[in-house]
C-alpha cells in the first residue's frame, strides 16, 4: 500500500505531486512546525501507526521530514525497523541503505564546515530564493524572520543552522544581508552625528578647518567604538567552541 505524507510550506503542490503518484492513504499535518512529527498526536504518527510490513512511503521532498540529517538518519532506521519503502518524489528513487550512505557522508562533511569557512560552502539557488524576505512562501518568509532575530540575538552560524534545520550556507548568507543591513544604519547614524557635530562646532568656533577636524574626530571615534564591539562580540563564540573540545 503507498502511503502519502506532505507538512510544510508549499502543501497544495505536495498533495497534488502525492495524488497523482497515486497513493492508497493520504496524511498530512499542513502547515506545522517540523517538531509536530514527533507528537503522539501527529498524522505521521498515526501514519506509521496504520503502516505495515512491505508498505511503500511516498513524500515530496526530505524537507517534509526535516533538514537535519541526525533526524533523517533516525527516520531511516524507523522505516527500515517498520520495513517500509520510501520514495521521495523530487530526488531520484534509492534505497534505505542508499539514502543512509548519502546522509552519513553529508553529517560527516557538514561537522567538518568551520564557521569562518562557511562561505567556501556554495548555496544552492533553490534555497536563495526560497528563504528570503521576499518569498512568496509565507512559511519561508516566517523562518527568514526568526534566522535573523537569531543572529541578533548573538547566536552563532552553527546553532541556527541546527536550530532551524536549513543549510549552514544559506544561514551565513543571512547574517551577510544582516551585517549589510547594520553597517548601512551605522553609516546613516554617523552622517547624522557628523552633521551634529558640524553644527554644535559652529556655536563655539568660526575658523571652518576647526569644525572640519572636530566632525571628523567625533566621526572617527563612533565608527571605532562600533568595530572593536563587533570584532570582540563575534570572537566570543569562536572561543568557547575551541574551549569545548578541551573539556
Amino acid at each position: 500500500m503507498n502511503l502519502g505524507y506532505a507538512r510544510g510550506y508549499q502543501l497544495t503542490q505536495q498533495l497534488d505531486m502525492l495524488e497523482d503518484y497515486p497513493v492508497d492513504e493520504l496524511f498530512s499535518d499542513g502547515a506545522q512546525e517540523v517538531e509536530a512529527l514527533h507528537s503522539p498526536t501527529s498524522e505521521f504518527q498515526a501514519l506509521l501507526n496504520f503502516a505495515q510490513p512491505g508498505d511503500h512511503l511516498v513524500i515530496a521532498s526530505w524537507e517534509v521530514v526535516s533538514r537535519d540529517y541526525r533526524l533523517l538518519l533516525a527516520c531511516l532506521d524507523q522505516l527500515e525497523t517498520q520495513e517500509l519503502t520510501l520514495d521521495v518524489l523530487n530526488l531520484p528513487q534509492l534505497t534505505i541503505e542508499e539514502w543512509r550512505q548519502v546522509f552519513r557522508w553529508s553529517l560527516r562533511n557538514d561537522r567538518l564546515l568551520h564557521p569562518v569557512l562557511v562561505k567556501a560552502g556554495k548555496e544552492r539557488d533553490r534555497s536563495k530564493n526560497a528563504y528570503s524576505l521576499f518569498s512568496r512562501e509565507p512559511e519561508a518568509r516566517k523562518l527568514y524572520r526568526e534566522m535573523i532575530w537569531l543572529l541578533v540575538e548573538k547566536n552563532s552560524v552553527r546553532q541556527v543552522a541546527q536550530q532551524k534545520r536549513v543549510p549552514i550556507e544559506t544561514v551565513y548568507r543571512v547574517q551577510q544581508e544582516l551585517k549589510q543591513v547594520q553597517l548601512a544604519a551605522i553609516l546613516v547614524i554617523c552622517f547624522l552625528l557628523a552633521i551634529f557635530s558640524i553644527k554644535l562646532a559652529e556655536s563655539y568656533f568660526d575658523q571652518l578647518w576647526i569644525q572640519v577636524v572636530i566632525c571628523v574626530v567625533v566621526t572617527l571615534v563612533i565608527l571605532w567604538n562600533v568595530l572593536i564591539d563587533t570584532e570582540e562580540t563575534e570572537a566570543k563564540p569562536l572561543i568557547k567552541e575551541k574551549k569545548t573540545p578541551k573539556i
